[in-house]
């Protein structure tokens, strides 16, 4: 009697990923690139010091023929803004630029949970962040206005919701262009094509994401471009959805 001898082969069984390590893999890529402490101490440093020269009283500009304070100049105090959505663009964008993006794609081929765990990365880093650049500020200018406890956190509040809702459209803007230029430089410009009068459409530009989270604030940039707060976030929150889906989407279906 023959015996014959059968060879199998035994495949590997790929491991499971889990979301939470991915989540803790993408803080990490974000944590650790040059730009995020960067950003982060640059937006600091501004913000105090525009808090300081606020409480100081040391500076007052005119402006209607008046002379006044810093924080009633919102395009002003929330100029800082720019130097911190460096991180949410980067966050998104560096990827593409440096080709770790087919690394990442090849490590999890579930792209949608990618996109999630890339998401919930980046409110995990933005969020105390931006917690971090406006507390100083924020509580050396209501103290100094002499506002009650109620009053600060609602400042606070709002601020904290502007700068992350603007992460979050900058995040989407920068995944769907797989760049890191040209998202900065486009929100970047809108505000300076307002300012200059270059673009004059009250009704376009009172809904574009900048003059959205000024009216947020309490502090539109022009009385034109108004809208109650409440509104205004609504809006804001809108685009933030808008331009993440659209990453996520683009992520899923389109990147490789």
């Amino acid at each position: 009697m023959s015996h014959q001898t059968m060879n199998h082969t035994v495949r590997p069984i790929p491991p499971v990923i889990r979301r939470r390590d991915l989540v803790t893999a993408e803080v990490t890529k974000i944590l650790t690139h040059p730009a995020t402490p960067i950003a982060i101490v640059i937006t600091l440093l501004l913000n105090t010091t525009l808090g300081v020269i606020h409480a100081t009283d040391l500076v007052r500009l005119g402006v209607g023929g008046r002379l006044v304070p810093l924080s009633e100049l919102g395009t002003l105090m929330f100029a800082p803004v720019y130097v911190f959505l460096v991180l949410p663009v980067y966050a998104a964008g560096s990827e593409y630029q440096s080709g770790q993006i087919r690394v990442t794609l090849a490590a999890t081929p579930n792209r949608v949970t990618l996109a999630l765990a890339k998401l919930s990365a980046l409110l995990a880093v933005t969020v105390p962040a931006a917690l971090l650049v406006l507390v100083p500020e924020r509580l050396t200018i209501t103290i100094a206005d002499k506002t009650d406890a109620g009053g600060i956190l609602l400042d606070l509040g709002r601020w904290a919701a502007a700068y992350t809702l603007m992460a979050l459209v900058a995040y989407g803007l920068a995944g769907l262009l797989r760049s890191t230029i040209a998202p900065l430089a486009i929100l970047v410009l809108i505000p300076v094509l307002i300012a200059t009068g270059v673009f004059q459409l009250p009704e376009v530009i009172r809904l574009l994401p900048d003059q959205l989270s000024l009216s947020l604030l309490g502090t539109p940039g022009y009385s034109v471009t108004e809208l109650p707060p409440g509104f205004a976030a609504a809006v804001l929150t809108i685009w933030a959805l808008l331009l993440t889906a659209a990453h996520g989407l683009a992520l899923a279906r389109r990147d490789s």
